[in-house]
């Protein structure tokens, strides 16, 4: 005569099921997000291109100059030179 299994009680299995489904949904949205990241990495790497090649064209045309942001304004970069002075004299 063959043993009976033994199992555990119908809400201790509840109580596993419900953990291990939390486990999986937790695991699945986890990939979702790297998914995510990864096409915002991709997407933040071609923005960095674009506004590169923006800035090198504006500074071939115009110069290395600073462009407001508010109106488009161009204004002289304060020269480096000045401020190497401004460090050897404190020294």
């Amino acid at each position: 005569m063959a043993e009976k299994a033994k199992k555990i009680t119908a809400e201790e299995l509840e109580n596993v099921q419900s953990l291990q489904k939390e486990v999986n949904n937790l695991l699945l949205n986890i990939g979702n997000a790297e998914v995510v990241k990864n096409q915002l990495v991709a997407k933040h790497i071609k923005v960095q291109e674009d506004w590169n090649a923006l800035t090198a064209t504006l500074e071939e045309k115009y110069g290395s100059v600073n462009i407001s942001l508010e109106d488009g304004t161009l204004s002289e970069i304060e020269k480096q030179e000045a401020v190497e002075e401004a460090v050897v004299e404190e020294v």
